[in-house]
C-alpha cells in the first residue's frame, strides 16, 4: 500500500451505553477502493458514520490524509441506504447542492455531465417523489460524486432497489469510478458479490461489537463488469473464503491467479 490516505486508529464507539465498535484499526490507501462487510449488528453503519465525522469516537482517531476529523467536512461524500434527497428540490437542484453549499458555481457544469452519465438527465426538473426508487438512489449518487470528495463513503447504496436496478447501479458507480473519478471509496455492504465487484480489498467486521476479523486483498482486473467478475476462474474461491469468514470458520489464504 501507498503512504495512507485514510486512518483508523483504535477507534471505538460507544452507544446507549453499548460498545458498538472495539478498538477497529484500518489503513486505506488514496484512491483505494474498500469494501467492509459482515452481518446484521455487526457495526459497518457506525463505522462509516465515525469515519464520516457523524458519530464521536470513544476512544481512538480518524485522519483524513493526516488531519483528524471530528465533524463532517467538505471532503467527504456519503451516499446513504434511502435516498436522503431533499424532496422540495428538483433532480438538478439536489445534485447541484452540495456544489452551491460549497460556493463552487464555476464547477455547476460538471452536474449535466453526471445526470446523463447516470440516464437521470431526462427528469432533471422532476422531483423526488415522481421518481422510481432506483432513480432516486442515482441523483443521491450524482449528489455525491459532484463535490469531487477525497474520500466517497456509501452505505449500502443499492440495497432499496430490485436486482436488476441494483445490478446496473454497481456497474455504472463503479465505471464512472474506474474511468474518471478514482478518489479513495470505502464502501459497506451485506452482499459478497457485490464487495468482489467492487473492491481493491474486502475488510470483514464480526460483531457485536464490531472488530475486523478478516481482510482479503481483490487482485481482479480492472475495469470490471458484473458478468465477467462471476466468471473469473478465481471467483468462486474467492467468494468461499468471505463466505466462511463471515460463517467464523477456519481461513487459509490461497495463492489467486
Amino acid at each position: 500500500m501507498t503512504s495512507p490516505h485514510l486512518v483508523l486508529d483504535g477507534v471505538s464507539v460507544v452507544l446507549g451505553g453499548t460498545l458498538i465498535l472495539d478498538h477497529v484499526s484500518l489503513a486505506v490507501a488514496e484512491r483505494e477502493f474498500v469494501c467492509v462487510i459482515g452481518t446484521s449488528g455487526g457495526g459497518k453503519t457506525t463505522l462509516l458514520r465515525a469515519i464520516a465525522g457523524l458519530l464521536p469516537t470513544t476512544t481512538g482517531s480518524v485522519s483524513l490524509a493526516g488531519t483528524p476529523v471530528l465533524a463532517p467536512t467538505a471532503r467527504t461524500a456519503m451516499v446513504f441506504q434511502h435516498f436522503a434527497l431533499f424532496p422540495w428540490k428538483t433532480v438538478r437542484a439536489n445534485v447541484e447542492y452540495g456544489l452551491r453549499v460549497q460556493g463552487r458555481s464555476e464547477a455547476l457544469g460538471r452536474v449535466q455531465r453526471l445526470l446523463d452519465a447516470l440516464h437521470i438527465g431526462d427528469v432533471a426538473d422532476l422531483y423526488p417523489a415522481q421518481l422510481s426508487g432506483g432513480m432516486r438512489q442515482r441523483v443521491g449518487i450524482a449528489r455525491a460524486l459532484a463535490v469531487e470528495p477525497e474520500l466517497l463513503l456509501l452505505d449500502e447504496p443499492f440495497s432499496s432497489v430490485d436486482a436488476i436496478t441494483r445490478e446496473k447501479l454497481e456497474d455504472e458507480v463503479l465505471g464512472l469510478w474506474e474511468r474518471h473519478q478514482r478518489m479513495t471509496a470505502l464502501l459497506v455492504t451485506h452482499d459478497i458479490d457485490e464487495a468482489i465487484l467492487m473492491a481493491d480489498r474486502i475488510i470483514v467486521i464480526s460483531g457485536p461489537p464490531g472488530r475486523i476479523t478478516f481482510e482479503l486483498p481483490i487482485g481482479l482486473p480492472r475495469p470490471r463488469s458484473t458478468q465477467e467478475i462471476r466468471s473469473h476462474e478465481d471467483y468462486p474461491r474467492i467468494r468461499k473464503l468471505l463466505w466462511d469468514s463471515l460463517e467464523h470458520r477456519d481461513v487459509r489464504l490461497p495463492e489467486l491467479t
